[in-house]
Order: C-alpha cells, then sequence, then structure tokens
C-alpha cells in the first residue's frame, strides 16, 4: 500500500512523530475489509452527490501531511474531492441542505455498515456539512439552517433507503470497485 508523502523531508521522515503516523496508517490500511469500507465510504458520497446532477471529482491516494498549526504529522486515507460543490438555487436552498446532508452522512453509514468496529469515519464529513449551513446562512442571510437536526434525518433517510432498497448498495460497490481501480489499490 503506497502513502504519499510529497511535501515531507527526509528529515521529517526519520522522526519518531512520522514513523508513528506512517505505522498507524499501514496498520489501518492492511486490516481486513478496511479498504473495502473506505472505497465504499467514498463511493457513497459520490453516489448521493450525484443524485444533485453530474459531479466532477478527483480521487487522493492515502497521504500523510506536516500540520505547522498543529505541529503534527497528519493522514488522511483515499477520498474523493469535488472539484466544484452542485450550485445551490436561492429558492430551493432548502432542498440542497437536505441533499447535501446526504451525500456528507451516506460515507459514516455504509463505512458502518461493512466495517461495523469503525466509527463510519465521518467527523470531518460532518464538519465540513456544519461548515457549509454556516456559509449558506450568511450567505442567504434571513434563513435558519438547524443543521444538526438536519444531519440526523439525513442518517435516518439514507439508513431506511440503503435498507429497503438493495440496489442502491450495489450501486455504490460498484463504484467502489471503480474508485479503488482508479487508485490501482
Amino acid at each position: 500500500m503506497l502513502i504519499f508523502t510529497d511535501g515531507i523531508s527526509d528529515e521529517q521522515k526519520v522522526t519518531a512523530k512520522f514513523q508513528s503516523t506512517y505505522a498507524d496508517m499501514t496498520r489501518k490500511l492492511n486490516e481486513p475489509d478496511f479498504m473495502e469500507a473506505l472505497f465504499a465510504h467514498e463511493a457513497a458520497h459520490l453516489v448521493y452527490y450525484e443524485v444533485m446532477g453530474p459531479i466532477r471529482y478527483t480521487v487522493s491516494p492515502p497521504r500523510i501531511f506536516y500540520s505547522p498549526e498543529r505541529q503534527a504529522f497528519d493522514g488522511h486515507f483515499a477520498a474523493i474531492q469535488l472539484e466544484e460543490e452542485p450550485l445551490c438555487e436561492p429558492h430551493h436552498w432548502q432542498e440542497y441542505v437536505t441533499n447535501m446532508a446526504r451525500a456528507a452522512v451516506a460515507g459514516g453509514i455504509v463505512g458502518r455498515k461493512l466495517f461495523p468496529s469503525s466509527n463510519g469515519g465521518d467527523e470531518e464529513d460532518k464538519a465540513i456539512f456544519l461548515r457549509l449551513c454556516v456559509a449558506l446562512t450568511n450567505h442567504f442571510g434571513g434563513i435558519s439552517i438547524d443543521a444538526e437536526r438536519v444531519w440526523s434525518l439525513a442518517q435516518d433517510e439514507v439508513t431506511k433507503q440503503l435498507e429497503d432498497d438493495p440496489k442502491v448498495m450495489e450501486l455504490i460497490q460498484q463504484r467502489a470497485l471503480e474508485l479503488r481501480s482508479s487508485l490501482k489499490m
């Protein structure tokens, strides 16, 4: 399993902090079923984003980077990166927020379903969604978004859809294989 370390010097790579981060990531990436759950997590985001229309994205491989603010090494596993978020039409902001919440929660729900011992890996997804809600509230003014409630409702809706319609999970698993093969992993 290749973990990208671009931007990290040879001197940094010999430090105990880097070695620990690298070992932790390698161990996690080699756990049984983890890669399947990881790519299904990302594919679930993708499938639910595509409900809003075609999207452009890139697939980022596992990577370790240095965070000067924290003076620590951070890592992320493979992920999809939207090249641009779907557009929010002013008169349809509620539908937009609902769909963005579904796309955000889908990864964690699928991750927990396939890898029950994990937390789903959706902490950052939730943080991004909460920031989106704040940005929309500031941009449009005069609107109010109960982001925690929207997040919770989206979790219930996606969970129910995955239970009721096995074709959605089949599509997610198909897309997961495509994502994984795009990184040759």
